[in-house]
């Protein structure tokens, strides 16, 4: 049962921390689920390819796309933004800062789709726009987190069993957060400055951290640690017959 004061956080796809040297970015995201206060709160809506990961990870609490109440975004990028359009009942959320920042691109920039950004403008006020300290939902409130992109944010949760951080591509994997060496950053110091904010927020609330790429972490005694053991199945056709040819990844390693 979800308590009254709080939300049960649901893992529907967990992010993985992986890109290749030929074919860039997997843009495999982390996206979780809140329960409570009579909302159904979406974190993040990953790439297209997720479409049917969403629906399954719904249908497993008995709901459907048209069920979930809320989407909270923490940036523009594709690989966050692209199924915003599966959830036709949701209001969703995103840094005020960073939907003017997306729509002065031209639109071959980087790991944007013009497409998504302009379905989002074109909301108006049926878009919830949010700043830093802003409390959007009871128990969810947003942490500017800049860097990555500049209007990058973050969100502190109050759940069961402990407190939850949303923290999107400003920390994308257990590496980020333990060296403060950021891949894929618009301003490296802004990028620093954000990863010791939620650091710092994971001491002061014992807050468990869910990056943008990778599964939760904790934080004891100044160490970082994944919350499950970090996994990928891979598989391609590596043959003119057709065999398949399947790779597990497991916590780095083969």
């Amino acid at each position: 049962m979800t308590s009254a004061s709080t939300y049960t956080v649901v893992p529907i796809v967990d992010g993985f921390p992986g890109k290749s040297a030929s074919h860039g970015a997997f843009g495999w995201s982390s996206v979780h689920l809140l329960l409570g206060h009579g909302r159904v709160v979406l974190v993040e809506t990953g790439p297209p390819a997720y479409i049917p990961l969403l629906s399954a990870g719904l249908a497993r609490q008995g709901l459907e796309p048209v069920d979930v109440t809320d989407v909270l975004l923490t940036h523009a990028h594709w690989d966050h933004v692209s199924n915003i359009m599966m959830f036709p009942h949701a209001r969703v959320w995103m840094g005020e800062r960073e939907l003017s920042w997306a729509r002065s691109l031209p639109g071959d920039a980087p790991f944007m789709s013009r497409l998504h950004i302009d379905e989002l403008h074109d909301r108006g006020d049926a878009l919830g726009r949010v700043t830093d300290g802003d409390e959007i939902l009871p128990g969810v409130t947003v942490l500017a987190t800049p860097g990555h992109t500049p209007g990058h944010v973050g969100y502190a949760v109050e759940s069961t069993p402990q407190p939850v951080i949303f923290a999107g591509d400003a920390v994308k994997n257990l590496y980020e957060i333990t060296t403060f060496d950021v891949d894929s950053t618009l301003d490296a110091q802004a990028s620093r400055a954000s990863i010791e904010r939620l650091r710092e927020h994971m001491r002061t609330t014992g807050a468990i951290l869910v990056p943008g790429h990778d599964v939760p972490l904790t934080l004891s005694a100044d160490t970082f640690a994944r919350t499950r053991q970090q996994t990928a199945d891979i598989c391609f056709f590596a043959t003119a017959d057709g065999g398949a040819q399947d790779r597990s990844i497991t916590d780095g390693g083969t």
